[in-house]
């Protein structure tokens, strides 16, 4: 019997592989139900009052209304509409500078909301050390505010569902 091992076998191999790969990444993806959604934002809540709280301990440092951060995307319907994937590009760029535990665990309970596959944005940090934590403080403050707002409108839907 004689064996064929060229250049098709190799092929057919890759392509094997590459369908079993392309199978498994074009699953769709788990949508949470509202429950979920609230649970989640509970959290980011209650994890951005702990970020401002350390961020504001720096005394001496303003916000600034140069930076803004994407609290909510265009056209989406609450559970959907927490822009959480341009908010997980900020928090990422500040972690770089700024690592903390915390900013780990947001950027895993963002990762919960996202429910489509898009490609992040580039952030850009300022480079001076106290224009950095002026932009650190302001993302901070606008991602807690955020959460506020997103908890709110997440609990007055669930409540006019009921009635």
């Amino acid at each position: 019997m004689a064996s064929h091992s060229g250049p098709t076998t190799s092929v057919l191999f890759l392509l094997c592989c590459l369908g079993s790969w392309l199978a498994c990444h074009m699953l769709p993806v788990r949508l949470l139900q509202p429950s979920e959604v609230q649970k989640v934002v509970e959290e980011l809540q209650f994890l951005s009052k702990i970020l401002l709280k350390d961020a504001e301990e720096e005394k001496g440092v303003p916000v600034s209304q140069n930076y803004t951060l994407p609290c909510f995307g265009p056209n989406a319907q609450p559970p959907n509409n927490i822009h959480s994937l341009a908010i997980r590009a900020y928090l990422k760029v500040i972690s770089q500078v700024d690592s903390k535990p915390v900013i780990d665990e947001i950027i895993e309970q963002l990762d919960k909301l996202i429910f489509q596959d898009a490609s992040e944005t580039n952030i850009s940090m300022p480079t001076g050390t106290f224009e950095r934590k002026r932009f650190i403080l302001t993302i901070f403050q606008q991602f807690s505010e955020c959460m506020d707002l997103a908890l709110k409108s997440l609990t007055s839907g669930a409540q006019q569902a009921t009635t």
